[in-house]
């Protein structure tokens, strides 16, 4: 199936990746020179972050994280009334908190998607025809060509929406608040904190951006004008909207950059009746912007990415994909947006007195027995079915057991399904060693699956240096790793279920399937690995 996607942002270049990996030819077109790459802070955890661990990018992201510690609520002097520490945060999403750059993010995609998809910078679509079979698109560029779906991944002011759903007033709900941001100078001093500092109607939001000297400066204000600001005009907006605020708000505003050159927008949601229409369908903010007080519009993009990538794949025409896809992603959507549209009214208070409220209320529930609130709030966990992780701790030890038996020259005791893998350390360059399920035998080469997913070391390691040494039992060889394709892995796993129902079975379970779903389709997600001898 061939698929144009336009927006190389978070949601296209994700669902890029999956459609890629399950067999499928995206195409990306991307209207700006060298991808979006957002000069602001995003909260990761929960879908978003699962979905990073499939793909194998979550370690690279966890290093490149920003120096923050904290969030905290200063008054004017820069002292902190109420703060929301890491560990708190931790608490209340029930796994890893992740700040980054939205830059971070996406270029961690690019870089996992742009040596096998076709992607095409300072290009859009300009015109949409859809047809039974498929949709007729005339790109800006003035080249037509023909696709079996149309995705819609470029955000909240989406082109493809507005081709094929119409104008983007009819789907708008203004939430009443406009938001700037731009990279200043660190001359502040105020360490690994995102500080925010509120007065009636407006917000200062600053935190380090990762590079040394760089902080981000962030405003929020009520504003009652729906209309986009032109970028001449931006700098003046704020100068005037933030004039007399106190903390280091004039410094900041002193430091901004040239109009031209600060990203400003409104906080708005996009509410759809329906996400697609025969083979055109939406993906992230197009279809569903949550804005940015969700926290969870990137994890979210990311989900719904993956969740429309495999409805692609297992159904058999994109009209009943979709269909599948807004069924399981739509709730999820409303929920958040319902949750966001209830804190707005609570976000910045227009009065004193509804500020010194806001303030006693969040000395209060910034305490780690509010968790539990915080996590209604702001959501947790991941909506995509549970995979098993690797172990850690003494359950790691007993796991690798079996590599101490090969070490001892005891390999003739193991079975032909395990195998001895010693393959090279992704970033340190030195030998390691893991015990891997065989699936598969082909006279020489044999098939081991990854019972981790794309995120385990050793299938991650092997995918950056394919020659290893394998040794079955007491035989050891060199051999060279090529991951297979999503049919190759529905074929794997349809034969070796039908010669090992229980085995298969039992691991369809440990990697979060529901074992009564086809292993075809099952196999097609599990990533496989062909270790073939060298000589």
């Amino acid at each position: 199936m061939r698929v144009l996607i336009c927006g190389g942002g978070v949601s296209g270049l994700t669902l890029a990746y999956w459609l890629r990996r399950f067999g499928m030819e995206p195409v990306v077109v991307e209207h700006s020179a060298r991808g979006r790459l957002g000069v602001y802070e995003i909260s990761f955890y929960g879908t978003g972050y699962d979905v990073a661990s499939r793909m194998g990018i979550s370690d690279r992201l966890a290093r490149e994280r920003l120096p923050i510690d904290s969030i905290g609520l200063v008054d004017a002097s820069g002292r902190a009334h109420a703060h929301l520490s890491k560990p708190l945060l931790e608490r209340v999403v029930k796994g890893p908190y992740l700040m980054l750059m939205h830059s971070t993010l996406e270029g961690a995609l690019m870089e996992a998607v742009q040596d096998d998809v076709d992607i095409r910078f300072e290009e859009s679509i300009a015109q949409v025809r859809p047809g039974a079979t498929g949709v007729d698109v005339t790109l800006a560029s003035g080249g037509q060509e023909h696709y079996d779906a149309l995705i819609g991944a470029d955000g909240i002011h989406s082109v493809t929406r507005e081709l094929a759903f119409g104008a983007e007033e009819r789907f708008a709900r203004y939430l009443g608040y406009k938001l700037a941001s731009y990279p200043v100078p660190d001359r502040y001093d105020l360490g690994p904190i995102r500080a925010h500092y509120t007065e009636p109607g407006r917000m200062t939001v600053v935190h380090p951006t990762g590079r040394p000297g760089e902080v981000v400066a962030l405003f929020i204000f009520r504003s009652r004008a729906r209309a986009a600001v032109p970028r001449a005009e931006r700098l003046d907006l704020l100068r005037s909207t933030f004039d007399g605020m106190g903390w280091i708000t004039p410094s900041l505003l002193e430091d901004a950059p040239a109009g031209e050159e600060i990203f400003m927008d409104t906080m708005t949601q996009i509410v759809m009746p329906s996400w697609h229409r025969g083979r055109v369908a939406l993906v992230g903010d197009a279809c569903g912007s949550m804005t940015m007080v969700s926290e969870q519009g990137v994890s979210m993009a990311m989900g719904g990415a993956y969740l429309l990538a495999e409805a692609l794949r297992d159904e058999d025409s994109p009209e009943r994909a979709f269909a599948r896809y807004e069924r399981r992603m739509r709730p999820e959507v409303a929920r958040r947006q319902r949750n966001a549209l209830l804190f707005t009214k609570t976000l910045i208070p227009a009065s004193r007195a509804g500020l010194v409220a806001q303030r006693t209320v969040m000395r209060v529930v910034t305490r780690k027995a509010f968790a539990p609130v915080l996590r209604r709030q702001f959501g947790a966990g991941t909506i995509l079915p549970v995979r098993a992780r690797p172990p850690k701790g003494w359950r790691r030890r007993l796991w690798r057991l079996p590599i101490a038996l090969y070490r001892a020259g005891l390999g003739w005791l193991m079975p032909r399904r395990v195998m001895l893998l010693t393959h090279t350390g992704r970033g340190s360059g030195l030998p390691r060693q893991a015990v891997v399920e065989v699936v598969a035998h082909e006279g020489s080469a044999v098939i081991a699956v990854s019972g981790f997913g794309a995120g385990s070391d050793w299938y991650r390691n092997v995918r950056k240096t394919p020659e290893v040494t394998i040794q079955i039992g007491a035989h050891a060889r060199r051999a060279r790793a090529v991951p297979l394709t999503a049919d190759e892995g529905a074929d794997i796993m349809e034969t070796y279920a039908s010669m090992h129902p229980a085995a298969a079975r039992r691991l369809c379970r440990f990697l979060g399937f529901d074992e009564d779903q086809d292993f075809r389709r099952i196999g097609a997600q599990i990533p496989f690995v062909r270790f073939s001898a060298r000589r």
